[in-house]
């Protein structure tokens, strides 16, 4: 969501698009889209409860007369979520551009929708202008559903003025003070909803293997809790580490205020098994923070081993804890691989280039069909 919310603020800033935004679910982010007066279209899921093709097609052409009357010259669709929505554009005769942020295998993701409505959100890939990935290496797992020529990759850029902003308020001192961290602790932060996905067993699992001598010197943070089964197997685990270790690890709720959390860290761990091009590997970067990470989809094309992080294999908690070790004993190597982080962050795709990669893309896709073919169904973006 923020993803969209970055970009839908900067090309409508930039006179590029007026955009309207549609959701099946409402959110926290209505309100900062509403006081940049952007209309924000909230309708119930039209897939609800539904699982066979002919119930599937005749809601979805109710909900497309609701579309309609929106007055779209093209259609953003962001995350495999809302394949719905590409499939609601082609009735229209919109064109799309369709954001897929996920990793996951395409045989299988679909499949809680039924074997006839996954059958049609595969088809789904063929209809939009462009399918945009936001790593190669996810784009590289679709390839076979390819089948139009129409996949393309844009890596997500970070708005460093929004996390500057963000950070103001905060110092390193101040952070580490408010989080009762003493001057001579070394902060460990993994940050990120706590989930299967995410895998933050492993870091908690870890904590055991690590030497005394090192252990006695760290405190931990996992930031992004939040009720589920994963949550609760985490506090288990939690629990059964001794005393001294245990006292050390702080499990936070999920919270916006992310920016005290990054300044007091010195080493950003990202424990996860699926991952397109994660937003927190580009924030530990701009927070001039090592990463030890585990290797997945576009989080290699992130981090560079041995010059700005370390990798270890998924759900090893004793490579993970030999990695983390060799950062707490190895204080220059620490900071080497810190100041090197900016300068692969700025090799990166730019926020700048991202958002004018983007509004390209969404000009091209209302220029892709004859403006008499569609002109009555005129924004999601109107293109200006």
């Amino acid at each position: 969501p923020l993803h969209q919310l970055e970009i839908a603020l900067k090309l409508a800033d930039d006179g590029i698009v007026e955009p309207i935004i549609f959701s099946v679910n409402d959110g926290e982010l209505r309100e900062i889209y509403q006081q940049h007066n952007i209309q924000v279209v909230v309708l119930d899921n039209p897939l609800e409860h539904i699982y066979q093709r002919d119930i599937y097609d005749e809601a979805l052409g109710s909900f497309a007369k609701e579309i309609k009357a929106l007055n779209i010259d093209v259609m953003y669709i962001n995350t495999l979520e809302n394949f719905f929505m590409v499939d609601v554009a082609q009735m229209l005769n919109i064109p799309s551009v369709w954001n897929v942020h996920e990793s996951e295998p395409w045989q299988t993701y679909f499949n809680r929708f039924g074997t006839e409505i996954a059958a049609r959100a595969l088809e789904c890939f063929r209809y939009p202008y462009r399918v945009i990935f936001v790593a190669d290496a996810t784009r590289n797992r679709y390839l076979p559903l390819n089948s139009h020529h129409n996949f393309t990759v844009v890596h997500n850029g970070l708005d460093l003025q929004l996390l500057k902003s963000a950070a103001q308020k905060w110092s390193k001192q101040s952070a580490r003070s408010t989080l009762e961290v003493k001057n001579d602790e070394i902060v460990i932060l993994l940050l990120g909803t706590v989930c299967e996905r995410k895998g933050q067993q492993d870091l908690v699992k870890a904590l055991s293997f690590i030497p005394e001598t090192e252990s006695q010197k760290i405190k931990c943070f996992l930031v992004g809790d939040r009720p589920n089964l994963y949550s609760l197997k985490l506090h288990e685990l939690l629990t059964e580490l001794p005393e001294e270790i245990k006292q050390r690890v702080e499990i936070v709720k999920e919270t916006p205020e992310t920016a005290k959390y990054y300044l007091a860290a010195d080493i950003f761990v990202c424990t996860s098994r699926v991952e397109s091009f994660p937003r927190v590997i580009l924030e530990a970067m701009a927070y001039n923070l090592p990463i030890i990470t585990t290797p997945v989809f576009g989080i290699v094309e992130q981090v560079k081993p041995n010059v700005n992080g370390l990798f270890y294999t998924p759900d090893n908690p004793e490579e993970l804890a030999n990695v983390l070790t060799s950062l707490l004993t190895d204080e220059a190597l620490r900071h080497r691989l810190a100041d090197n982080s900016k300068y692969v962050l700025e090799s990166l795709n730019t926020f700048a280039e991202m958002t004018e990669t983007y509004g390209q893309i969404f000009r091209e896709a209302y220029f892709s069909l004859d403006k008499l073919a569609h002109r009555d169904y005129g924004t999601y973006v109107r293109i200006n």
